[in-house]
Parts: structure tokens; C-alpha cells; sequence
């Protein structure tokens, strides 16, 4: 008989780091089986619906996450419940587990809730309303994962039970490709110029601002770079604007999100990630494989470097305009083939996470 898993996430976006992690794990799946069903708060896009109830899967969708909202989430949720036959619940949402988890505890025998970061939020009275919404979780839920040592400590304490389960990618996807590298470049007009790269929704924990400011410094030093933004989100438009008024606006390359990531991380020569805070950095991963050296702000756990490429240095800016400078030649697809076979390729990890559901 088909073991199915409800998966709990706010949305399925290619700009939601934890949905991408997700959907990694449930493309490997022997769908016949094991498989995932969805709840979400957002109506996925009309090909990821369709993709995933080819698979058989199920999608159901709760009310949006807002205060105002909140009896119509709890009603929502006991009406959904009453019928359901799941026998694991899997929740990557931690500041709603109290609802989902809480309320499933007399129906849902095996709840596990999953640490994707190490910081509650980037607004302060975000953090202070998701402390409060998490201090039960561990009553909540009876199975503890998370993607890394750092991301367990900070949701479940130091002497934790958790499970690590690494952010693994579909290695092949992202390893180097000469020929989309010069076909983008050309496309992009930089064909010869150090193409700095960033991949992230355009949010304050993301550090955007703090990325113009030294590629400034950069270019002041050497007119011959570029930077490329791929992502979307709030401050896209407050970015945009920052970079006209520091006469960047020809060199700042603003992408918006793109389904085809990969092919641009061909095209780069070096990655950034001057995130003030990460659970892991999956995107470092996937930069990684395809044999970017990538720069990382030192509160980024330093499991995230696999090939010894990831330099990791405090947020300042004199010390990232260096390195910039430096440049960091190498062999990309011998760099990239070092990822394959790690704890972060998907094809090692997805055997881990279907043998601990059947364990449970």
C-alpha cells in the first residue's frame, strides 16, 4: 500500500528556499510506493499543481497565515482532520506548528516538525511573535529534523533529538555548461567581465543593500564586472532604486526569478551570499556544484562548503571588496564533481529520508 506523508508548507514557489528543498525529495520518489501530499496556504502555479497530482498527490489549501485570519485557520484545520487518515505529518512552517501540529495530535500519530533556519525572522517584532508561537513545539510535535546542526540548536536547544537532513540538490542540474555559459553571457552582453552573482528574494535578512554598497567599491577599482540578481520579493523595487542612485544601474543586472538557475551559475564567476542568516545556504550548494567559488557572510553555517571554495569573512565591506577584487580562477567541473556523492546530492539523501518514514 501507497505510505503517504502530508507535507506542511506556506506555499510552492521557485522563490521559497524550504519549498525548493522539498520538491528536491519529492521529484526522486518512487511515487508508487511513497509520495507526498500538500497543505499549503497559496495555490501553487498551474504547472506545479498539475505536476504534482500527475504524481498522484493531493494539494489542499488553507487559509492565508495572518492574524486576521487565525479562527478561520483553526476552523479549517479541525474540518480537515475530521476525515484525515494520515498516519505522518511533516510540518516545515514552525511558527504555525502550534495550529497544524496542535491539532492534529489526536488524529496524526507521528508529527514531525522541520528546522530550516537559525533565526525566527528579520524584523525584530516578527522574532519576538514567532518566539512565542514556537516555545510549544515540542509538545506539538513528537519527531525533530532539521538541515543542519545550527538550524536544530536554534529551534530545539543544544541537547536536541533531531534528525539532519541535509538540503540535497539534483546534482547534474548544476553542473557547469560551457556552452550556456557563453550563450547567457552573450545574451547579457558581459561576455568579458567578472560576473558577480546573487540568487535570493530581495528580503532584509538577504543583505541586498549591503551587496550594492561593495560592488561599488568594486567597480570604483575595476569597470570591467557585473553583478546579476535573480529573485524576486518586497524589496526588489527599493533595490532597483538603490542601484540607479549609485550609477550602477547598466552594471546591476536585475534578472527577477528564474526557473532555469543553473544555466546563470554557469554564466557567473563568482557567488555571494552576505545573508545576515541562513538555516543552511542551499543556494551555496548548488553554487558549489556548479564549480563557483562563492563568498559567504561568516554567520552562514560553514557545513554549506563542500569543495573548500567557501570563503566565509565578516560583513564588512573593505574585506568583501578584496576578495571581489582577487577573482578565483579555477577548474569548474572538477570543483562542481566534488558535490556529487555528498551528504547535499539527492540521490544519497532521498534513500535517508524514506528509510526514517518507514522507521517511524
Amino acid at each position: 500500500m501507497k505510505e503517504r506523508i502530508l507535507h506542511v508548507l506556506d506555499k510552492i514557489s521557485i522563490e521559497s528556499g524550504v519549498s525548493s528543498v522539498v520538491m528536491n525529495y519529492y521529484a526522486k520518489l518512487d511515487h508508487d510506493s511513497i509520495t507526498f501530499d500538500f497543505m499549503l496556504n497559496e495555490e501553487p502555479d498551474e504547472k506545479t499543481a498539475a505536476y504534482i497530482k500527475s504524481n498522484g498527490s493531493n494539494i489542499y489549501i488553507m487559509p492565508a497565515l495572518k492574524a486576521a485570519n487565525t479562527f478561520k485557520y483553526i476552523k479549517a484545520l479541525k474540518q480537515f482532520y475530521k476525515n484525515c487518515e494520515y498516519k505522518i505529518i511533516h510540518g516545515h512552517v514552525a511558527n504555525s506548528a502550534i495550529f497544524y501540529l496542535g491539532l492534529a495530535r489526536k488524529k496524526i500519530p507521528i508529527r514531525i516538525i522541520h528546522s530550516h533556519s537559525t533565526k525566527s525572522a528579520d524584523i525584530w517584532w516578527k522574532r519576538i511573535r514567532n518566539w512565542l508561537l514556537t516555545r510549544s513545539i515540542k509538545h506539538t510535535a513528537n519527531r525533530y529534523m532539521a538541515c543542519s546542526d545550527e538550524a536544530a540548536k536554534f529551534l530545539f536547544g543544544k541537547n536536541n533529538k533531531a534528525v539532519i537532513l541535509h538540503n540535497a540538490i539534483n546534482i547534474e542540474k548544476f553542473l557547469f555548461d560551457l556552452e550556456k555559459r557563453e550563450n547567457i553571457r552573450r545574451e547579457l552582453a558581459i561576455e568579458d567581465k567578472l560576473v558577480i552573482g546573487h540568487v535570493g528574494r530581495f528580503t532584509p535578512l538577504k543583505n541586498h543593500g549591503f551587496l550594492l554598497d561593495i560592488f561599488h567599491e568594486v567597480q570604483k577599482k575595476n569597470r570591467e564586472t557585473a553583478l546579476l540578481l535573480i529573485g524576486g520579493g518586497e524589496l526588489y523595487g527599493a533595490i532597483e532604486k538603490k542601484a540607479k542612485n549609485l550609477g550602477l544601474d547598466g552594471e546591476v543586472l536585475f534578472l527577477g526569478a528564474k526557473e532555469n538557475v543553473a544555466d546563470y551559475m554557469s554564466a557567473m564567476d563568482i557567488f555571494v551570499l552576505p545573508s545576515h542568516f541562513e538555516g543552511l545556504g542551499l543556494v551555496g550548494v548548488e553554487a558549489q556544484a556548479a564549480g563557483l567559488p562563492v563568498l559567504a557572510a561568516e554567520n552562514v553555517p560553514r557545513s554549506m562548503d563542500i569543495t573548500g571554495e567557501t570563503t566565509f569573512i565578516p560583513l564588512d565591506s573593505a574585506l568583501w571588496t578584496n576578495e571581489l577584487l582577487k577573482g578565483n580562477p579555477h577548474d569548474r567541473i572538477s570543483s562542481g564533481f566534488q558535490v556529487k556523492g555528498s551528504r547535499f546530492d539527492i540521490n544519497t539523501q532521498v534513500e535517508k529520508l524514506c528509510d526514517f518514514y518507514k522507521g517511524l
